[in-house]
Formats: C-alpha cells, structure tokens, sequence
C-alpha cells in the first residue's frame, strides 16, 4: 500500500513576527501590544489611560516601553509553542 502523505501532514498555525510585534508597540504603545497578546495589550491599555487622565507623564513612559518589552517576550513565547507542538 502507498503512504499518501496528506494524510501525515499536522496543520499548524502561523508563526507571529517580532520585528511586527516591536514595531507596532513603539508606534502604537499598549494598542500594538494587542498584536502579541490580547490580555496583556488590555491590562497596558487601561494602565496607561489611568496614567493619562492622571496626568503621570514617567508612568506613560514606563508603560508605553513596557509594552514594546512585553510584546517581544509574548511573541518570542508563541513560536516557542508552537515550535513545541510542531516537534510532538
């Protein structure tokens, strides 16, 4: 019998970019954290609106950096999963 190897084939999802992934935090801050992580962009997000209304300047900064860091480390760790699953 012949092996079809369609059939073997593990479909797997899409690496994410870091080089994406930093740009859009340094552009867009907390906003372009939601590209890597969706929890993490959101907690950024409402940090870094307290920190505005209040008028924190240091803390925006903190933040808005904070966010390019994070971002990195968010992607790095989704294509080490799914690097993990495409070994399994």
């Amino acid at each position: 019998m012949i092996d079809n190897p369609q059939l073997s084939f593990k479909p797997t999802l899409p690496f994410k970019s870091v080089t994406a992934a930093l740009l859009f935090s340094v552009l867009l801050g907390p906003v372009g954290l939601l590209y890597s992580s969706v929890i993490g962009g959101s907690v950024l997000m409402v940090l870094f609106l307290i920190a505005f209304t209040g008028k924190y300047v240091n803390a925006m900064i903190i933040f808005w950096f904070s966010s390019c860091i994070v971002s990195v480390a968010t992607v790095n760790r989704y294509n080490n999963k799914i690097i993990k699953k495409m070994t399994l």
